[in-house]
């Protein structure tokens, strides 16, 4: 009787990590067979993807940071993550921990030129190399993703 309220706790645990955990983590990516909510392409490169999971985890892939940035900012879903990947690195890191840079060099499948990464700090170091504009979460979700825009590449397809 005395180890009950251990077996308990452990229980406990273990329940609500499962409850919590596969909303945390993002969502497999198939690619060329997924396509993005945004703008109806096929997502080609993961480096470029994006994701949003919802409420209801229900996942919401995207092709290019900024076909998410946007749809963030029309439709203003409630998510329980959302996920972009480390310009460096390459991995999976949390949208709203990121720090961004929009620039033309920057390739991604419909040209708005985000690249995200970890720190605020790694993101000033690329640009004092490579330039480019710094953006917080906060103020890319407040920046005009049209006129992001490269050459001539738009949603309507």
């Amino acid at each position: 009787m005395r180890y009950r309220p251990v077996i308990l706790m452990a229980v406990l645990t273990l329940l609500l990590s499962a409850c919590s955990s596969s909303a945390s983590e993002p969502a497999e990516i198939n690619l060329n067979e997924d396509s993005c909510t945004a703008c109806n392409m096929g997502i080609a490169d993961l480096e470029s993807a994006a994701q949003l999971i919802l409420k209801s985890g229900e996942p919401v892939l995207f092709d290019d940071i900024g076909c998410m940035t946007q749809y963030l900012q029309t439709e203003k879903p409630e998510y329980e993550a959302a996920f972009v990947h480390d310009y460096l690195s390459r991995e999976w890191i949390l949208f709203d921990a990121a720090a961004f840079i929009q620039h033309s060099d920057i390739d991604s499948p419909m040209s708005y030129g985000i690249a995200a990464f970890e720190s605020m700090k790694k993101a000033e170091e690329y640009r004092k190399t490579h330039g480019g504009t710094v953006y917080s979460k906060d103020e890319l979700l407040e920046a005009d993703m049209k006129s992001f825009k490269g050459d001539g590449k738009n949603h309507s397809h």
